[in-house]
């Protein structure tokens, strides 16, 4: 946890500034102040705590272009048309001898900018374009006149926030676009125990905690691929086909006291989930390969020529997985990924008796690579019939219980007892 603590001082006019005290929280210190938009250390005070991710600002979207049109056009009401930012401060005061409000971040895990942070981020880029040196250093003439002229409200809470008074303050302020729920559950640490797990393996520095993030894999695509192996399945003796049907309620599901638990006890084979994500997407032409000529089907063995696929040509433009890197030059839809990924929620053994982990009856991926040609050969067929819609293919109760049965099968066969 960085624990760097650093004081913010900013010029304010008396008559522009205001201290009150919270009426029910009178350890709390409540500060207005409008703020010259130059004298603002735009970029410079942390907002990890912000649900929203501003690593990355794409300034020809709406709301910087809205943001940079009100600041050039009408500096003078700024500060009236423009939200404002709030920020979350260990301690701040005001000096009336020298003008100065000062206010101290502890920790960018406790404090800095809760709501506002794009406003403060675009401010940033346009004063980089003004200098790519230290705006601050910048001589007056230097300055553009609207930078001088605009002045920006900002709100200073300081004092010990409790971490679920934060965690409403992010909810209720953050609402000029809707702060999505898996944004909110990271700001609550709610990921924790995952991250753990996630940050230690070559998922690192891959997965998108919060909105705007730019870090390629969505944590709700990780929960819904864990979703397919919860343990609430086994229990109900049911298939989740929620997980492909309801994408957007995974998120529901994962923040939902009856389900963490489940969740949580995936911890030893998280990461072999989210790998066979890919090897099955990468094996899958083998297998389709193998399994119609097995079954010596004419016309039937180029799974590019299928319309349920999207062949890439060129070997060199394979898409690349953007969870491990695999390339693929058969790019196929969740809805022929998850039934078949989900099967393999067989291979788990669950301990009865509330000790221990859960664990693999078998390698999973040398049991793919064993018997993925007879799965993909059931999945294909299943879509066949029902028109080449991998949608239908993935909605599919019959295509779900079909592969699972499958996977059942071939463990007794094998005489792999699951205990």
């Amino acid at each position: 946890m960085d624990t760097a603590t650093k004081e913010y001082r900013l010029p304010v006019p008396q008559d522009q500034i205001r201290s009150i005290k919270d009426p029910y929280k009178s350890d709390l210190t409540i500060i207005h102040a409008f703020v010259k938009v130059c004298d603002l250390p735009n970029g410079h005070i942390p907002d990890k705590i912000n649900p929203r991710s501003h690593e990355v600002v794409r300034m020809e979207t709406r709301i910087p272009q809205a943001i940079t049109a009100s600041l050039t056009e009408y500096p003078e009401i700024f500060h009236l048309i423009n939200r404002g930012c709030l920020v979350l401060a260990k301690k701040a005061w005001y000096d009336n001898q020298t003008r100065t409000l000062h206010f101290i971040v502890e920790s960018p895990e406790q404090n800095g900018m809760v709501d506002g942070a794009t406003t403060d981020r675009v401010l940033a880029k346009l004063k980089e374009q003004v200098s790519k040196a230290d705006f601050s250093t910048l001589r007056e003439e230097e300055i553009p006149d609207h930078f001088k002229e605009a002045y920006v409200h900002l709100e200073v809470i300081a004092g010990d926030v409790t971490d679920d008074l934060r965690l409403k303050l992010a909810d209720a302020r953050n609402t000029s676009e809707q702060v999505k729920a898996f944004s909110l559950e990271d700001l609550g640490h709610g990921y924790d125990w995952l991250k753990e797990i996630l940050e230690k393996s070559e998922f690192k520095d891959k997965i998108r905690y919060r909105e705007n993030d730019p870090r390629p894999v969505d944590i709700r695509v990780v929960l819904g691929l864990l979703t397919l192996f919860h343990p609430y399945w086994a229990q109900k003796q049911s298939d989740p086909i929620v997980a492909y049907t309801a994408k957007g309620t995974v998120i529901d599901n994962y923040r939902d006291d009856t389900w963490k638990e489940g969740y949580r006890k995936l911890a030893p084979v998280v990461l072999d989930i989210l790998r066979l994500y890919d090897y099955i997407h990468v094996e899958f032409n083998d297998a389709y390969k193998a399994a119609y000529a097995s079954k010596n089907v004419s016309g039937s063995s180029k799974l590019g020529l299928r319309r349920e696929v999207r062949y890439i040509n060129k070997a060199e433009k394979a898409k690349e997985l953007p969870m491990t890197g695999a390339r693929t030059q058969y790019v196929l839809t969740d809805g022929w990924l998850y039934p078949l990924l989900a099967s393999l929620r067989t291979l788990l053994v669950w301990p009865k008796s509330g000790r221990g982990e859960v664990r693999w009856v078998t390698d999973p991926f040398k049991f793919f690579k064993e018997n993925g040609p007879d799965l993909v050969y059931d999945l294909v067929e299943q879509s066949e019939e029902l028109g080449r819609n991998p949608n239908a293919t993935g909605k599919s109760r019959r295509v779900w219980s079909g592969l699972r049965i499958r996977v059942e099968n071939q463990l007794f066969k094998s005489g792999v007892v699951v205990a």
